[in-house]
């Protein structure tokens, strides 16, 4: 199946990274972890320090809610690379827009829990949904 590509590139910079496989020093409670969706490839910086790019034909699912952080909090916990930093974010339930990401990598499956401000949390599932062709685990 052909990955749709996005016409223009899209931001989102009030996102909280709340852990996941990916080992990145960020302050949970801080909105410092911006994505950045443009043409085939999501980019997720963390905190400004550390980037990572993911194409979307390596995403392999989408979620939402508490799905979202089962499925990361699964992830992490059978990955070889989660670093206790990396988990601690997922240990703490909450009612926020979560939306989980997962995706393969050269080294296996990853995955990253995202929380997204409330007002554009829809978009960011819309538009992950409409580059990946993939439905969202417990859409709003």
């Amino acid at each position: 199946m052909a990955t749709p590509l996005l016409s223009a590139t899209q931001v989102w910079k009030k996102i909280r990274y709340q852990g996941g496989t990916i080992d990145a020093s960020v302050n949970p409670f801080d909105w410092n972890t911006t994505i950045t969706a443009s043409g085939d490839h999501i980019e997720l910086v963390f905190a400004g320090r550390k980037t990572v790019k993911i194409a979307a034909g390596d995403i392999t699912a989408l979620s939402y809610g508490q799905k979202a952080y089962r499925h990361v909090a699964d992830m992490a916990a059978l990955s070889v690379i989660a670093t206790p930093i990396a988990l601690f974010g997922i240990l703490h339930k909450s009612t926020d827009h979560l939306v989980g990401i997962e995706f393969t990598t050269p080294a296996g499956h990853s995955a990253v829990l995202l929380m997204v401000d409330k007002y554009s949390y829809r978009d960011l599932l819309t538009t992950l949904k409409a580059m990946t062709g993939k439905p969202v685990d417990n859409w709003p």
